[in-house]
């Protein structure tokens, strides 16, 4: 392997470009003293003893005192993988606080746009991927029943399946509601409703247009929080939705 080859992998595997021609020329040299690798390198002395303490301390030179004079040697290469290993076990002790650091100081953010039925359809199965709790707010059971009824049905089979829970805010006089017991509504008054329908589940923000249909879905736990935050608000000040009223929007739906 060439000589710069060589110094470049033990430079990534952490000796700096001092340590690194110490370290080599000890091992062409088997044992020396400072002014020897002085000669070797063309280091200056007093830098090279600094090399040695840090290379010792790295437990890659040792050294013994002969007739009043220091002399060193270059352990073995085999020493450089105890290196590596100790690297590894160093970085095992901070992982899981890196991972940890990760999680709370970034929040990665993710924008899908969607449109069609069939985007529709593929929004349905990466808010089913969360299997957590569905929020919604701005929903008119109504026009969803008439624009994807069918979609919406499949996705309450699955739901059930996971036994996903919603709790849904739409407004007063809603034409139309589901029936179905895993749906909790609540409704404001109609002049402080927004058309515009939002959901939010685990780090998920589903926003929704329906002219045309086009759903945009967004990875981040931060806004996620914001929205649930906000609905939560919401949902405190909205009047309850008993059973019998749902059931009477179904029948008078169904005509």
């Amino acid at each position: 392997m060439a000589s710069t080859k060589i110094e470049q992998t033990l430079q990534e595997l952490g000796l700096t470009p001092g340590e690194t021609k110490v370290y080599l020329a000890l091992l062409k040299l088997g044992r020396g003293n400072v002014h020897q690798l002085k000669r070797e390198t063309n280091i200056h002395r007093t830098t090279i003893y600094d090399f040695l303490e840090s290379l010792s301390n790295k437990g890659l030179v040792s050294s013994v005192v002969e007739k009043g004079m220091h002399m060193y040697s270059a352990s073995h290469p085999r020493q450089l993988f105890e290196l590596l290993e100790n690297k590894k076990d160093y970085l095992s002790e901070i992982f899981e606080d890196l991972v940890q650091i990760t999680k709370t100081e970034r929040d990665e953010i993710k924008i899908e746009v969607y449109r069609g039925k069939e985007g529709f359809r593929r929004s349905i199965a990466e808010l089913l991927k969360r299997r957590e709790e569905v929020l919604g707010f701005g929903v008119d059971e109504s026009v969803f029943e008439e624009k994807v009824g069918l979609e919406l049905r499949q996705y309450f089979k699955k739901g059930k399946i996971q036994d996903l829970k919603e709790r849904i805010i739409t407004w007063e006089g809603a034409p139309f509601v589901y029936d179905l017991p895993h749906i909790m509504y609540r409704c404001v008054p109609k002049e402080f409703f927004g058309p515009t329908p939002h959901l939010i589940a685990g780090d998920l923000v589903w926003i929704q247009i329906w002219e045309p249909l086009t759903i945009i879905l967004i990875n981040s736990k931060t806004l996620a929080d914001a929205y649930r935050k906000h609905f939560e608000l919401l949902w405190q000040t909205a009047k309850p939705m008993g059973k019998e009223k749902m059931r009477a929007l179904n029948k008078k739906e169904g005509g």
